[in-house]
C-alpha cells in the first residue's frame, strides 16, 4: 500500500507530519485536494477524508487519519525507526505540554493573527490588517523568551533527541521569521537559536521547506 500525506506542501501541520514520516524513513505521497485551492477542503470528496474539511490527512491503506498531532503519534508508534516521543514519562508530558501550549498559545497568534494577515491579508484595500498584527506581535515575543527560558541547558523542547513537540514548532516559528519584521520575536534568545539550529539541520526540515511563501491559490491549514 502506498502511504499518501493530503494536503498542501505550504501548510505548516502539513509539513509537520511530513518531517516525522521522513524521521521515520517512510515512503509517501503528497497528495493534493482536489484543484489545490481552498475551496477544494469543502468539497464533498475532501469531506470524506477529513470530516471537518481541513488538513492534513494521511493515509495506509485502509488506515485514515485526520489531525496533525494524531497522524505523527501514529506515525510513531505503528511503523519501525528512531523514536519521535521520550521513553521517560516526565520528559513525555514535557512533550505533550509543548504541544498543547503550541496548538493553544503559538499558532493562534504566530500564523492566524500574523503569518496569515500578511499572507492572506483581511485589512482594507486588501492590505494586511495592522490591528491584528499589532496584538499578535507581543504575544509572538511572550512565547519566545518563554521557549527561550525553558531550552536553557536543553538541544530539544523534550527529551535527550527531536520528538513531536520540536516538529510542530519547527515551521510555525519559520514562517514567522519569513514575515517583515518577523525576527524581532527571536532577539536575544540564544537556547531558541541553538534549538534552531539543531531543528534546521535536520534533513526532515531540509526536504519539507515549501516554495517561499504560500500564495492566495494555497490551502489553509489546521
Amino acid at each position: 500500500m502506498t502511504i499518501i500525506i493530503y494536503g498542501a506542501a505550504a501548510s505548516s501541520f502539513v509539513r509537520t507530519v511530513r518531517m516525522a514520516a521522513h524521521e521515520k524513513g517512510l515512503d509517501y505521497e503528497l497528495g493534493q485536494i482536489g484543484d489545490g485551492t481552498v475551496g477544494a477542503l469543502s468539497a464533498p470528496a475532501h469531506r470524506k477524508l477529513h470530516p471537518f474539511g481541513k488538513i492534513p490527512v494521511f493515509t495506509d491503506g485502509k488506515v485514515k487519519l485526520w489531525e496533525s498531532m494524531a497522524i505523527c503519534r501514529y506515525i510513531d508508534e505503528a511503523y519501525e525507526g528512531r523514536a519521535l516521543q521520550p521513553d521517560d514519562v516526565l520528559e513525555r508530558a514535557r512533550m505533550e505540554q509543548w504541544i498543547s501550549a503550541g496548538l493553544d498559545y503559538v499558532v493562534p497568534s504566530a500564523l492566524r493573527n500574523y503569518t496569515q494577515q500578511y499572507v492572506f491579508p483581511t485589512g482594507p484595500n486588501g492590505q494586511p490588517d495592522m490591528e491584528k498584527i499589532n496584538e499578535a506581535k507581543p504575544k509572538i515575543r511572550e512565547a519566545m523568551l518563554i521557549m527561550d527560558k525553558e531550552l536553557e541547558g536543553r538541544t530539544w523542547l523534550a527529551g535527550d533527541d527531536l520528538s513531536i513537540a520540536d516538529l510542530l514548532y519547527a515551521p510555525v516559528l519559520s514562517y514567522v521569521g519569513q514575515m517583515p519584521d518577523g525576527m524581532e520575536a527571536f532577539e536575544g534568545c540564544e537556547n531558541l537559536g541553538r534549538w534552531w539550529q539543531a531543528v534546521t539541520a535536520r534533513e526532515s526540515y531540509k526536504v519539507t521547506a515549501p516554495d517561499g511563501i504560500p500564495g492566495s491559490s494555497s490551502q489553509a491549514a489546521e
